[in-house]
């Protein structure tokens, strides 16, 4: 399958996300920090409920049915497609760190 990135420009960021967020819910999402310090967190798999840009908070909001996940001041927003599928998305934040967050399927989920 051929893979895909793209980069979502600022101005489009709200209504990407409003477009995608739909499609994208119940997946199971995997979200990695990596730190410039070279310091790496994996969250645990969480069931995706929605993703939004926030531009009044600057924030990218990742809504899962556990917890929410809010990525502040990111400077620029990656998505890799496998075909018509996100595979993931990566977010640089203005601190330097960047978080990627990958996209499972429902039966991966069931399966682990």
């Amino acid at each position: 399958m051929m893979h895909e990135t793209l980069t979502i420009d600022r101005p489009q960021w709200r209504p990407y996300f409003d477009s995608v967020s739909a499609r994208l819910q119940g997946q199971g999402v995997d979200i990695t920090l990596s730190s410039i310090e070279g310091n790496v967190h994996q969250s645990r798999l969480w069931q995706l409920h929605g993703l939004t840009y926030d531009p009044h908070d600057d924030s990218l909001i990742v809504s899962c049915r556990q917890q929410e996940h809010v990525i502040a001041a990111p400077s620029s927003i990656r998505v890799e497609q496998e075909g018509p599928r996100i595979a993931s998305i990566e977010v640089s934040r203005r601190d330097g760190d960047r978080e990627i967050i990958r996209f499972i399927a429902p039966l991966a989920i069931a399966a682990s």
